[in-house]
């Protein structure tokens, strides 16, 4: 079964803590489950997400992530 797009939103918000409930909507719009499917896969990998935020506010969502000493960001973007 789809989720829609509020339920989206607010796993993104709980999940990723996407704070603005628009931004975690726009996410959702977006990127549908996407981007908690790779946030489940890099947990589960021992990653740990630390922040996310969005670049050019329409096409881009960064995961900010650590694990051990390293930290990443890795770009979801919408083409």
């Amino acid at each position: 079964m789809k989720m829609d797009v509020f339920e989206l939103a607010r796993r993104y918000h709980d999940e990723l803590d996407i704070k603005e409930p628009s931004m975690a909507t726009m996410a959702a719009e977006l990127f549908d489950d996407l981007g908690l499917k790779m946030a489940k896969f890099l947990r589960d990998e021992g990653y740990a997400i630390i922040g996310t935020k969005f670049i050019d506010y329409d096409k881009s969502l960064v995961l900010d992530i650590t694990k051990g000493e390293k930290r990443f960001e890795i770009t979801l973007r919408k083409s």
